[in-house]
């Protein structure tokens, strides 16, 4: 490639999939990474990127060559160690992080108020992809952070605990066991609500309950967790859910917090970005920031940062 400034305007399209987007991250005017684009086009001899809906797609041939690209320009950032320092009171950039509705619940209410006070025009969006997606979108710079519970995420993955969480069981108020306590025997007889999703951790509570017999006791599976409030409130479900996130919605709706008569581990809920990435310093500003946001959601403290050196074959 002539032009080393094209691999960065390709970088930009892949991880934005759009002409606006990628010229504000870029610092650039879209007739700038338009005019790129069209030199791209013309060196490659392929259209790289069309638009499909409201998004510019790759081409069967740029997907073809994004590796070799995006590798490039990694090689060329560590040859010439450019890495410039992130101004986030200066950026217009938008970040993307892959998390669940819980995740939206718990923590983005403070991170997206933390992030008003030292960078006004920075943007957050939440995204929601199976953990293929998850990981080729970490790698590829479309997916800035995941955050989570996602034990199997470790292709090439470098991971930050932030906090240990526990399972509570959710009944609402005047439920008939309210006040009561909850034993094994009485919590088998009951109805339940499972929130399931197979790319999660959390299907340790789906194990847990048909190995406790329940499987004709689940009454209804939802893929989501914000739905289920309100099928507890008209009946007597029980739900087993993340203590974080029951103690926030029972904030707002009459809704009364059991322990778990079954024996279930605590889980661990992390930061997860990709290696190409760790050293990126706007990454690791949004790591940070990300990190203090849950602390305070929760008050509590962050552990030492761990990292997986995956095989990243």
């Amino acid at each position: 490639m002539k032009d080393l400034n094209l691999l960065y305007v390709f970088e930009a399209m892949w991880r934005d999939r759009s002409v606006t987007l990628a010229a504000e991250n870029l610092g650039l005017t879209q007739a700038a990474v338009s005019s790129a684009l069209k030199r791209l086009r013309q060196e490659h001899g392929d259209k790289m990127f069309t638009l499909v809906g409201r998004r510019m797609e790759p081409t069967p041939y740029a997907v073809q060559v994004s590796q070799q690209l995006l590798s490039a320009l990694d090689m060329i950032r560590k040859a010439t160690l450019r890495r410039a320092p992130f101004d986030p009171s200066a950026s217009r950039r938008q970040f993307t992080i892959r998390t669940r509705d819980v995740g939206e619940v718990v923590c983005f209410p403070q991170l997206l108020s933390d992030v008003a006070q030292v960078a006004p025009n920075i943007r957050l969006r939440t995204t929601f992809q199976p953990l293929g997606e998850t990981v080729a979108g970490l790698a590829s710079g479309r997916i800035d952070l995941a955050l989570g519970f996602l034990p199997s995420l470790e292709t090439g993955i470098h991971r930050r605990p932030l906090f240990t969480q526990h399972y509570v069981c959710v009944v609402r108020q005047g439920h008939p066991y309210a006040g009561r306590e909850l034993t094994l025997r009485q919590f088998k007889a009951l109805d339940h609500l499972l929130v399931e999703y197979s790319g999660s951790g959390h299907q340790v509570i789906e194990r847990a309950l048909l190995e406790a017999g329940l499987r004709n006791q689940i009454r209804i599976r939802l893929p989501q967790y914000l739905s289920a409030p309100h099928f507890i409130l008209q009946s007597d479900l029980v739900w087993c859910a993340p203590s974080s996130l029951a103690e926030k919605l029972a904030r707002f709706y009459p809704l009364v917090l059991k322990p778990v008569p079954l024996s279930l581990p605590e889980f661990e809920i992390a930061l997860y970005w990709h290696d190409r990435f760790h050293r990126d310093s706007a990454n690791q500003w949004l790591r940070d920031i990300v990190t203090r946001a849950c602390q305070r959601s929760l008050g509590v403290h962050h552990p030492e940062e761990t990292i997986n050196s995956i095989n990243t074959n």
